[in-house]
């Protein structure tokens, strides 16, 4: 009996030792920052493993992927991604050179009226004793549902429901995905109405941050209308004021030939100064 109880023992000692992280987070975050869905991977890579190259697959439909290196409190240095296209499948690969980092994914929600969709797929080429993936469930969302059935419910410290599940020995190139789907009627996104809810509380003096953790990345996308009305508002502000000032600076130039006018000026032929009413310079006999 011993014997196989070592056996079991030694076997799940090497196994975790086949694991190249100590902890493999994933976050869904439909419709909070932006109208779409926000995938956040937090993960610690163990000390052996440098350095250690992750490929991962990403939705299909993923338009932006940023690699956050170090801990939030650190200047941690941001990487855009390039999305490497296999067919449909879409991945992205990096080498890790620090023992913490995240991944910021940005793809499509489905929309359908008010009904919505989501997924995500976990699959990458690296074993994972114990990993989590959590899906936020929005507060806009009515009716939400969850794929998995085992799922754990929790709040975090503003209130927010998540949904988790364990992955336990997470074996290297195999898939899991989890689906969610729920109503949104108003149209509007999770963060607006936490600080609709927030601004409208008293007893709270401000709001309180949001988790570092779960900030996103600036994402590479084209200025919206509101910033090019401003630049062409101060454009024409710019243009006005140079106008006012030409005017100001011909008005003096005027101002100062009228006045020499009136008092006399310098003969072109020799320089000598001459009186306004003579025709003829009275030094050289130039006409003037």
């Amino acid at each position: 009996m011993r014997q196989y109880l070592f056996i079991l023992l030694f076997l799940s000692a090497l196994n975790a030792q086949n694991s190249s992280f100590n902890s493999f987070d994933v976050v869904i975050y439909p419709e909070y920052y932006f109208e779409g869905i926000m995938a956040e991977v937090d993960a610690e890579v163990e000390e052996n493993k440098f350095p250690l190259t992750l490929r991962m697959n990403i939705p299909s439909s993923s338009d932006s992927v940023f690699f956050v290196g170090g801990t939030p409190s650190n200047d941690s240095n941001v990487k855009t991604l390039s999305i490497l296209k296999e067919g449909k499948a879409s991945s992205i690969e990096v080498d890790v050179l620090e023992s913490k980092f995240r991944l910021f994914i940005f793809y499509d929600l489905v929309k359908n009226k008010d009904e919505r969709s989501g997924s995500f797929e976990l699959r990458l080429n690296h074993s994972i004793d114990d990993a989590h993936i959590m899906v936020q469930e929005p507060l806009v969302a009515e009716s939400f549902t969850f794929s998995e059935n085992d799922a754990e419910s929790f709040q975090d410290q503003h209130g927010l429901n998540f949904k988790r599940i364990h992955l336990n020995n997470y074996k290297a190139n195999t898939s899991k995905t989890v689906t969610f789907d729920y109503r949104n009627p108003s149209g509007d996104i999770s963060i607006n109405v936490l600080q609709n809810r927030l601004s409208n509380d008293e007893s709270i003096s401000s709001p309180p941050e949001v988790n570092s953790s779960i900030t996103p990345p600036i994402r590479h996308k084209l200025p919206l209308w509101q910033p090019l009305l401003v630049l062409g508002l101060v454009a024409i502000v710019v243009a006005w004021m140079f106008s006012v000032q030409l005017k100001k600076e011909k008005a003096g130039v005027e101002k100062v030939s009228t006045t020499v006018n009136k008092k006399g000026g310098f003969c072109t032929h020799c320089g000598k100064s001459v009186q306004s009413k003579n025709k003829f310079c009275a030094n050289c006999g130039g006409k003037l």
